[in-house]
């Protein structure tokens, strides 16, 4: 009877790239040792395949690997009866993983042979073993990683570093940050801007326009960058330590070894803005800011500033504005000495949207493009779209000064409320968004 064929593959891995350019790697030398061994079990009629299955630069802590990929699809079709390799941790170093492959060798009848630590899989002393040497490579993977990551926090608590991309405003000079002085000016607009707007969106869009682009980076043969500011972008650069001339490693900033762009107090100041922007953030559709209408809102019926007020009831809170007479226990005759704030705030909102909507303003428009010649009708129409499209998802602070730019008084009238537009602050915005 014609012994049968056992068809063999080589699996080869490297984790690094490194060397993998010369003429004889370290993938050329697994490939001999494990070639040779099929070569002395030519007595069990065992043949090697021509393919090869060979992973260059991937690391062995996970199944991410082509030509494993390819390994298994082969596997499934019947074309491979053996796998050999080098030493087991070449085709994993995880106990888990390595768990799933055997379980895969196992469902194809396909035996699995190392090179260098000889056992059989077919039995059950070899896969006690199989698993004991295993458990050593994953540990010895592991131990690695808590050594690397330890030296990566030591080094970020010296101030040095780390590598990684590095950011607008610097250059790597001897493995160090050194400041990239036309880049830097670019930081410095960034932050000066977003004092002036507080608006990280508006900034995005002003770079973009005025043709600044993000930062060029070599690597590898590769030009990355150079393409259009995102707002996730100019936020990262606004709340980076490093500007300040610190570095961060998890919750906790140390001083660096690199030169400041920004001032530490500059910098204070824009993470100052963002915690209160965090504080004032709502989800959309709900009730505006607390005093969103303060210094704008009034009571008709005794021409006095209604203020910002509050109770508590039940553990929840309820804002009002009330007419200062009233709060003066002085005489008002509104049937609205107290209103709900965010009855009323939302009300001046959907009345500022059906403002921007009606023919009145689109006839305003008509009139600002036609005085001024250095803007189309087209664009200041875009204008108002945009800012009708962005206003549910704008900062707190951002609608306030939007609503404090459009309107000279909001009136309380007992047949409701009046609103009296600024149309030069709405010119100003609307040439700005343009």
């Amino acid at each position: 009877m014609e012994q049968k064929i056992i068809k063999c593959a080589i699996y080869t891995r490297k984790s690094c790239e490194d060397g993998l350019e010369q003429e004889f790697n370290s993938l050329d030398a697994q490939r001999v040792s494990a070639e040779n061994y099929i070569a002395s079990q030519m007595h069990e009629n065992w043949r090697l395949i021509s393919k090869h299955y060979d992973d260059g630069g991937y690391s062995g802590g996970n199944m991410n690997r082509p030509a494993l990929k390819e390994l298994f699809e082969d596997i499934k079709a019947g074309l491979i009866d053996v796998v050999v390799v080098y030493k087991i941790d070449r085709l994993s170093r995880s106990l888990f993983d390595f768990s799933k492959i055997v379980a895969l060798f196992e469902e194809h009848n396909v035996s699995f042979v190392s090179v260098t630590q000889a056992f059989n899989t077919s039995t059950s002393a070899g896969k006690l073993m199989l698993n004991i040497l295993l458990s050593f490579a994953q540990f010895e993977r592991e131990l690695t990683t808590e050594r690397v990551r330890d030296k990566f926090a030591s080094s970020l608590k010296k101030g040095i570093w780390m590598g990684g991309n590095w950011p607008l405003g610097y250059d790597v000079k001897d493995r160090a940050l050194v400041i990239n002085e036309a880049e830097a000016k670019v930081v410095r607009l960034i932050y000066d801007k977003f004092l002036e707007t507080e608006s990280y969106t508006l900034i995005t869009d002003w770079l973009n326009k005025n043709g600044y682009r993000t930062k060029v980076r070599h690597w590898k043969g590769k030009t990355i960058g150079g393409t259009l500011f995102k707002p996730s972008t100019v936020l990262q650069i606004l709340k980076n330590p490093y500007y300040k001339g610190y570095v961060r490693h998890k919750d906790k900033m140390y001083p660096g070894q690199h030169e400041a762009i920004i001032a530490e107090e500059r910098w204070e100041q824009v993470q100052e803005i963002f915690r209160q922007h965090k504080s004032e953030q709502r989800p959309r559709n709900s009730s505006l800011t607390p005093a969103f209408l303060k210094g704008l809102i009034r009571c008709a019926s005794c021409d006095a500033a209604m203020i910002p007020t509050h109770c508590v009831k039940n553990g929840a809170r309820y804002r009002y504005y009330a007419c200062d007479n009233h709060l003066k226990f002085k005489t008002c005759k509104s049937e609205y000495k107290t209103v709900p704030a965010g009855i009323v705030e939302e009300q001046v909102v959907n009345e500022l949207i059906r403002i921007f909507k009606s023919p009145e303003i689109i006839a305003h428009i008509d009139r600002l493009a036609a005085s001024d010649k250095d803007i189309s009708r087209e664009e200041l129409l875009t204008a108002l779209k945009n800012l009708n499209d962005v206003w549910d998802y704008l900062y707190q602070a951002e609608q306030r000064k939007i609503a404090q730019m459009l309107i000279n008084s909001v009136m309380i009238q007992d047949n409701g409320l009046k609103l009296d537009m600024n149309l030069d602050g709405l010119n100003q915005l609307l040439i700005e968004l343009a």
